[in-house]
């Protein structure tokens, strides 16, 4: 939530559609998760920092809406080794509980699912620049 509305952004390029989309789900289950934990202080103080530093958190916050699940169902990543990587995201909740787990895949067979491989060889490596 914070890095969305107040940090330096991601890599992750989104569609004006999409980023709409993701801000107001984003919101929406934050307020769910308030209405569930109502005395969590460094819960309330997220929400306030939010509200005071993101106008676009605070209209959506004030307005009340509430935004059905959407997920933003593939990304484009612009990764620093290996270029623009598209991939499949889904979204798995854990019934019962607040545990949502993310995965990340490439269609097989594709440039994509080529640079996703070449990531897990990659890893945390660092490469010297040029001369």
């Amino acid at each position: 939530m914070w890095r969305n509305f107040l940090g330096p952004g991601s890599r992750v390029r989104y569609t004006p559609e999409d980023r709409r989309a993701l801000d107001a789900t984003q919101v929406a289950e934050l307020r769910t998760t308030a209405s569930r934990y109502p005395a969590d202080r460094r819960l309330r103080r997220l929400i306030a920092v939010l509200r005071a530093h993101s106008e676009r958190f605070a209209g959506l916050w004030d307005s009340g809406a509430m935004a059905e699940p959407h997920q933003v169902s593939r990304k484009t990543v612009d990764h620093p080794q290996v270029g623009s990587v598209t991939l499949d995201c889904d979204v798995l909740s854990v019934t019962g509980s607040n545990l949502r787990i993310i995965m990340y895949t490439a269609e097989p067979g594709t440039q994509d699912a080529e640079r996703l491989a070449l990531l897990a060889v990659v890893g945390t490596q660092t490469f010297p620049g040029p001369p």
